[in-house]
């Protein structure tokens, strides 16, 4: 089976005929999902809801993987914000010949496959609540849980206002049959995904549907290993490849070991690959996590398989690495009432507050941009 059937095995839903008008409808489950819809609630506690395809939990509030904040030119985009001061600086290594070599050294590494030459650039470590405060709040996993649908959407229209006070922009229809009519449409996952749900797409701009196009990816494989002990020292805070074969182009688990998010563990290793949801299997899924386990336990004598506790996480998108606003002209991605954010989200789009921006902020990735695009428009 292609791991592209395995993520259409979802739970069954039970059906139903019902349309529900919500003001801000925003979809997505992520640190900027879980911050917008703290600062929206706190505006108008009856006027928003969060709609995503797995319930939320305090696994939401935290990041899956490497460090995403990588490079000098992100680092300074956070520091503009007031958000960073000066932090331990890190760098990234590659296994090779059964040992580690630094990028630039004479050895060189495996090819490099679709997004990872972004994790090659220096990085600093952030927790989510040092970036975004509002995850810390007492209180808003539950308020989320108490206004949020998990359904998985069908389909998205555009619309035209027929009432004076609850006026609906947009319709989404959800697998289950229930039908959102909202104001606000904040789109917090990939735009090639809304692309894709998207039913009217000759009313969209060809640069609109051409933006939307360039940020579809392959998906992310994540695993986590919550360790017992530590297996590296406290100041070592390297992004390690791991190459998935040494005479097949077939990429690297891309990953760092780091303190534990979790009660009662020492140190968590989080890595990541990139996949191809059409040609992966879950036979080959289950071989490149037991190779990274196998690289973990050769090159760090303290790893232990039986001692670790195991989060492994599919998505169907990853977060796009080469987003530059510079290209797009000004005004067309303007959609009314639609308003995308999180870390795909163009800095060009009519809900940003205005459309001055630091050069810099152009290029950015990952969370420098997220964080760029969410003080746009809050």
């Amino acid at each position: 089976m292609a791991y592209s059937d395995i993520l259409k095995l979802k739970k069954v839903e039970v059906k139903q005929e019902e349309k529900t008008f919500i003001k801000n409808l925003i979809v997505g489950s992520d640190i900027f999902a879980i911050d917008l819809f703290d600062h929206l609630n706190n505006l108008d506690a009856t006027s928003v809801k969060l709609l995503s395809e797995e319930e939320v939990t305090e696994d939401n509030f935290k990041l899956m993987g490497p460090s995403l904040i990588r490079g000098e030119g992100n680092i300074s985009i956070l520091k503009d914000l007031g958000l960073v001061e000066e932090t331990p600086i890190n760098s990234s290594c590659f296994y090779k010949d059964s040992k580690f070599h630094p990028f630039g050294s004479r050895t060189k590494p495996m090819p490099l496959l679709w997004g990872e030459e972004s994790y090659i650039d220096n990085h600093i470590q952030l927790s989510p609540s040092q970036l975004l405060p509002s995850l810390s709040k007492e209180g808003l996993l539950e308020r989320i849980k108490t206004n949020s649908f998990n359904l998985r959407i069908k389909e998205i229209y555009r619309t035209t206002p027929e009432e004076l006070i609850d006026q609906a922009f947009w319709k989404v229809c959800l697998t289950n049959g229930l039908i959102i009519e909202c104001e606000n449409l904040y789109w917090g996952e990939s735009p090639a995904k809304f692309l894709e749900l998207f039913q009217d797409k000759k009313t969209l701009s060809s640069e609109f549907i051409e933006f939307c196009e360039s940020t579809s990816t392959p998906c992310s494989l994540y695993v986590h290993l919550d360790l017992k002990e530590k297996i590296t020292k406290d100041e070592e805070s390297q992004t390690y490849f791991f190459p998935l074969s040494f005479t097949h182009d077939w990429g690297h688990f891309i990953g760092e070991i780091c303190e534990s998010e979790s009660e009662g563990y020492a140190q968590t290793a989080k890595f990541v690959t990139f996949v191809d949801k059409e040609e992966s299997t879950e036979e080959d899924i289950s071989k490149k996590i037991n190779l990274l386990k196998k690289n973990l336990a050769k090159n760090f004598d303290a790893f232990n398989e039986n001692e670790s506790k195991e989060r492994v996480v599919l998505r169907d998108y990853s977060y796009c690495p080469d987003i530059d606003d510079s290209s797009i002209e000004d005004g067309t991605l303007n959609e009314d009432h639609l308003i995308f954010f999180s870390f795909n989200a163009p800095l060009k789009q009519a809900a940003t507050k205005n459309d001055t921006f630091v050069d810099s902020w152009m290029s950015s990735k990952f969370l420098a941009r997220g964080i760029a695009v969410q003080a746009k428009i809050k």
